[in-house]
């Protein structure tokens, strides 16, 4: 199944708020195999809108709709998609029953608009609405499905997921996607050693995406099944794995800070003279086993900063260790452009390095990533 996904509302075409429903429908309709090939926003022109759902039933299998169902003038979608379809629009009562029976609760009078809200297209599934007004609505002709849900997130998502999804679950073929992540690697790199696989994909499709000093592949696999899925992707990941695997740190949701805390079961401290405490604030966030238990900035009242880096480290990785009493003292430091990430266990002191231009303002937020994925090599390791 191929599917569109419309947003409809002048407001998102100006900026005022974001199009996060779109995001949502394509995880939700891609957990069920469904595939999204195409988002669109469109404002609340019904001639615009009209082009775009002709134009859609010609491309797609599902049209799925979101916003323009209120009670203003603004709020065209139904009666376009009802002209397009040659229906008319009828009152659902127990949209209508639902809508009174708010207003009466609230002590409110409704205004006469608000009847619009229970209008549904002559023939359709509807789609109570359980956290709103406007009911959603699933019509089905000549093979086609068109989906109408309501603009607002907190009355669309459940909608979707509670009312819609039953009705998509068929006995397609199933698509699935697993996304590598990586850090300390940019995307043209990963694609140079890639690119023999990218360009002999066929099933598993790869798909290199830039994140925010990271890279992320999404590996996706087309079958009867989910596990026949991820059969197919196996040996694709583990040969993008043997080629890259250094950069590596999980997939899917997992973030970088999240996968180092997991690999680290001593308690440590940390010497920042890098990032400013970031790279401390990013771990202490998701550490729920609070093994991270504190963080000196870089200072001579701590240290003598006019030793060599190399006696730095030590001493500060020492001094960091003692004064919060933990197993471990990570340090960072830089000369120029070099990174020191040092970590003292009371007996060895590891050190690694690596190159950070300060020139683009790199230096804090994209060392945070690198030394992230050192240490979680040094701590898969242990």
């Amino acid at each position: 199944m191929k599917i569109s996904i419309i947003a409809v509302g002048s407001e998102l075409l100006l900026g005022q708020i974001a199009n996060t429903n779109g995001q949502y429908l394509s995880k939700l309709f891609n957990s069920i195999g469904k595939n999204v090939v195409e988002h669109t926003v469109i404002g609340d022109n019904p001639e615009r809108l009209e082009y775009i759902i002709r134009q859609g039933f010609e491309r797609f299998d599902a049209l799925v709709l979101t916003g323009g169902l209120g009670p203003t003038k603004d709020d065209l979608t139904k009666h376009t998609v009802a002209k397009v379809l040659g229906k008319e629009l009828v009152t659902d009562e127990a949209s209508l029953e639902y809508i009174e029976s708010y207003f009466k609760e609230q002590g409110q009078e409704m205004t006469p608009n608000n009847k619009q809200q229970a209008l549904v297209i002559d023939g359709c599934k509807v789609l109570p609405n359980k956290t709103g007004m406007a009911p959603g609505m699933l019509i089905e002709k000549n093979d086609k499905k068109v989906v109408l849900l309501p603009g607002p997130p907190s009355e669309m998502k459940p909608m979707a997921k509670n009312e819609l999804l039953p009705y998509l679950l068929d006995d397609d073929s199933v698509i699935f996607s697993e996304l590598l992540r990586f850090a300390g690697i940019g995307e043209s790199k990963v694609e140079t050693i890639l690119m023999d696989l990218i360009e002999n994909q066929t099933n598993p499709t790869i798909a290199p995406l830039a994140g925010t000093h990271e890279v992320y592949i999404r590996i996706t696999a087309n079958s009867d099944s989910k596990n026949d899925c991820k059969n197919l992707i196996a040996p694709v990941k583990r040969e993008i794995l043997d080629r890259i695997g250094d950069y590596y740190y999980g997939s899917d949701d997992i973030t970088l800070e999240e996968a180092v805390i997991s690999k680290i079961n001593e308690t440590f401290a940390i010497y920042d003279g890098v990032t400013n405490g970031a790279l401390y604030t990013r771990l202490k966030n998701v550490d729920q086993n609070n093994v991270l238990n504190g963080l000196l900035p870089h200072n001579g009242l701590f240290i003598d900063t006019t030793d060599s880096i190399h006696d730095q480290l030590f001493n500060a990785a020492q001094y960091v260790k003692d004064l919060y009493q933990t197993d471990l003292g990570i340090v960072l430091l830089h000369e120029n452009e070099d990174v020191y990430l040092a970590m003292y266990d009371g007996e060895v002191l590891n050190v690694d390095t690596f190159k950070m231009t300060q020139s683009r303002n790199l230096l804090r937020s994209r060392s945070q990533n690198y030394a992230m994925i050192k240490l979680l090599k040094w701590f898969e390791n242990r």
